[in-house]
C-alpha cells in the first residue's frame, strides 16, 4: 500500500487573525485530504515571552527572528513532517516570507535572513493575506504584530499578559 505525498501550503501576512482565518477556511474546504494548519508558538517560545518579567528586557528583531527560526523548526519536525509522511495537506501560516518581510522591515540583511531560514521546505503552493495589521490590541495576534508589540514596548505587552492571563 503506497500513499500519496503530502503537500504544503505557506500563507503568510501581517494580520495574525487575517491569516489564521485564510488558513482554517483553506483546510475546511480542502477536509478530504486531511488537511492540517500548523500555527506560529506551537513550541510555546513566544507564550513565555508574552509572561517574562520587564527586568527581562526587550528582545531585538534579529532575537525575535531566531525564536521565530526555532519554533518553525519545530513546528516542522513535530506536526509538519509527520503530517505530510501521512500524505495530508499541511497550511503553515504564517510561514517564511512573514519572517523575512518583518526582518527586512527591521533593517536586517536579506542575505542573512535568507540563510536564518535555509532548512525551511519550500512550500507547493504560497498565499499571501493582502490586510493591514490589526490595530486592536485583541485582535493582534499575529507574528508580526507580537514582534511590533515587543520592539516598541512593555505597554502593549502588559495589555497582552493580562490577555493571555484572562484566556
Amino acid at each position: 500500500m503506497s500513499t500519496q505525498a503530502g503537500s504544503l501550503i505557506a500563507v503568510d501576512g501581517v494580520n495574525g487573525v487575517a491569516v489564521e482565518a485564510a488558513a482554517r477556511e483553506l483546510a475546511r474546504a480542502n477536509r478530504r485530504r486531511k488537511a492540517a494548519v500548523s500555527s506560529w508558538d506551537a513550541s510555546g517560545i513566544f507564550g513565555e515571552l508574552m509572561v517574562a518579567e520587564a527586568d527581562a528586557g526587550q528582545p531585538s528583531a534579529r532575537t525575535l527572528l531566531l525564536l521565530y527560526a526555532a519554533d518553525l523548526a519545530f513546528r516542522l519536525r513535530w506536526e509538519v513532517k509527520p503530517a505530510l509522511d501521512e500524505g495530508r495537506l499541511v497550511i503553515v501560516a504564517p510561514y517564511v516570507n512573514t519572517a523575512i518581510a518583518f526582518g527586512r522591515a527591521a533593517g536586517l540583511d536579506a542575505g542573512s535572513l535568507a540563510q536564518m531560514f535555509a532548512f525551511a521546505a519550500t512550500p507547493d503552493e504560497s498565499r499571501i493575506v493582502e490586510v493591514a495589521a490589526s490595530r486592536s490590541l485583541s485582535d493582534r495576534t499575529g507574528f508580526v504584530e507580537f514582534g511590533c508589540d515587543q520592539l516598541l514596548g512593555a505597554s502593549t505587552k502588559a495589555v497582552r499578559r493580562d490577555l493571555l492571563v484572562r484566556a
